[in-house]
């Protein structure tokens, strides 16, 4: 019996298709059936890392008879789903050699892709003991890169307990965007101490993407480490996206 997942909304499945396809053209993702769907990807410059969770109850449909790994081309997947829109539903179904994508919005259109050698990975963590945390509206992120790009080619983030700020320089001048305790941009911020580190603009916009469906980012930091960004979705425990990135050496 091939596996297959059903999406209820296309604009989830588009959203972590763009965020993939950002960094690496391929990648190879899992269906497990205790678990649920999941991808872990490492651009090819081994900066920025992706980690895609999806549990079994975030969708509408799950079957999957065994765990399998399926290697996928995101690059024709994203021109695909272009075509489909956010509310249709969509789904997708492994068989041997094809996955095959099924959009249902008023009549059915049919899509199907031959698979790429699926590569088995395991989910890792990277090992740094971040000292500092904020959740920002996922509103924020987008426009504070937007700001910031403006200025400068690399953004230094810095947290302490009562604010987390973005900070770009330049030949063109500089920019500071803070967003403290006050504003209702900031939902929670923790520090065990001030940390700051300085990361490429150009990963960063990239990582931006999944804001649009999520209401929620995290970001946790430590002085000179890379950074840990994560955005919770659907609202089911352990769905979500999560990127690492290097951070630059100053």
């Amino acid at each position: 019996m091939p596996n297959r997942v059903t999406f209820e909304e296309a604009g989830t499945l588009k959203a972590i298709v763009e965020a993939v396809e950002s960094l690496v053209g391929e990648a190879s993702v899992k269906m497990d059936p205790d678990w649920g769907f999941g991808l872990q990807a490492l651009d090819p410059s081994k900066t920025a890392m992706i980690q895609i969770s999806l549990p079994r109850a975030y969708f509408i449909e799950f079957e999957a008879e065994e765990a399998r790994f399926y290697g996928i081309d995101f690059t024709d997947l994203a021109k695909v789903l272009k075509r489909v829109k956010k509310r249709e539903r969509v789904e997708i179904l492994f068989t041997e050699s094809t996955m095959r994508l099924t959009s249902m919005d008023g009549y059915k259109r049919v899509f199907e892709f031959p698979l790429l050698a699926g590569t088995p990975f395991e989910f890792k963590t990277i090992k740094v003991d971040f000292k500092a945390k904020a959740r920002l509206d996922s509103d924020a992120i987008p426009s504070v890169i937007k700001d910031l790009k403006i200025v400068g080619s690399d953004v230094e983030i810095y947290i302490d307990s009562e604010k987390v700020e973005f900070r770009t320089n330049s030949d063109r001048g500089k920019a500071v965007i803070s967003i403290t305790k006050e504003d209702r941009a900031l939902i929670d911020v923790w520090c065990e101490e001030p940390s700051k580190s300085l990361y490429n603009m150009a990963y960063l916009e990239k990582m931006v993407k999944p804001a649009e469906i999520s209401e929620e980012t995290d970001i946790e930091l430590r002085t000179n480490a890379p950074l840990k960004l994560s955005y919770p979705i659907g609202g089911v425990e352990g769905a979500g996206i999560t990127y690492y990135l290097a951070h630059l050496q100053v």
